[in-house]
């Protein structure tokens, strides 16, 4: 999964970088379909579950699964316009990096932000 992330995640740089998302309100779209498609779905699951034990679990539902979504575009082929698989794969990806950090944030009693802050320093100079 970890080579299938980089993957998908090159494919994204390329397209911030050269391709259809190089245009910053291009690139806002996806974004905020997928702030949509992380709030919409835990609001339906805090709806059903509005008390009790499960009611915890409202990050839980805001994850999209990208790999079902490349599939399906794959499945697709050149049927779908190459900007509406850029798009999609985008909201893919904001949508399960935010899941990331909600789960992270919200599911964790202990954040180690310290290990975060370390992580921002330069490795190696020719990498800064």
């Amino acid at each position: 999964m970890a080579v299938f992330f980089f993957v998908v995640g090159l494919e994204i740089k390329r397209e911030l970088v050269d391709g259809h998302l190089r245009n910053r309100r291009a690139a806002l779209l996806p974004a905020a379909g997928a702030l949509g498609g992380m709030v919409v779905p835990a609001a339906v699951y805090l709806v059903f579950n509005q008390s009790g034990d499960a009611s915890t679990g409202w990050g839980i539902p805001m994850a999209t699964d990208i790999a079902f979504a490349v599939g399906i575009l794959s499945l697709l082929g050149n049927r779908i316009s190459t900007p509406l698989k850029v798009f999609l794969l985008s909201l893919a990806i904001v949508d399960d990096m935010g899941a990331i950090i909600v789960i992270a944030v919200f599911y964790t009693s202990d954040l180690a932000t310290g290990w975060l802050a370390w992580l921002q320093r330069p490795q190696w100079p020719w990498l800064c």
